[in-house]
């Protein structure tokens, strides 16, 4: 969805709604319209109103970090949560929760490790080389 809006803005800063937005991303509007305000209060997207209302990027795609998009989607939450209520018995269940939850901060820190190194736009030019090299007689 954020990558749409920054194809946009380089073509010029349309504005899409929540329709076009959730059929290029191939989910449901309904899903796109729960995600803008948080990437809205996040300032990552401006949302105009009404008949001629639409989205667009709030700043360069340049300035826009895939981690930051993250960050404002799932805010807080692990990638994964251990169960908490198994019955310690042995060496697995008595240290099953510590395990994960030190599992869950390096696999969240290379993660977003990984999302701060790459922005919109150049995400957008690798999406670019990408379809040339897939382009027939290529």
């Amino acid at each position: 969805m954020m990558l749409s809006l920054a194809l946009a803005q380089s073509e010029g800063d349309i504005l899409l709604s929540s329709t076009q937005l959730a059929e290029g991303a191939g989910t449901n509007p309904t899903l796109v319209r729960r995600l803008l305000p948080l990437l809205s209060k996040a300032g990552l997207i401006s949302v105009t109103k009404g008949r001629e209302g639409g989205v667009r990027l709030a700043r360069p795609a340049r300035e826009v970090t895939l981690d930051t998009i993250y960050r404002a989607i799932v805010g807080d939450e692990p990638l994964w949560t251990a169960r908490e209520n198994v019955p310690h018995r042995c060496l697995v269940s008595n240290n099953i929760s510590s395990f994960f939850g030190r599992l869950t901060r390096e696999a969240e820190e290379a993660l977003l490790l990984s999302l701060s190194r790459r922005d919109l736009a150049e995400s957008l030019e690798e999406l670019r080389r990408i379809e040339t090299c897939a382009l027939p007689g290529r």
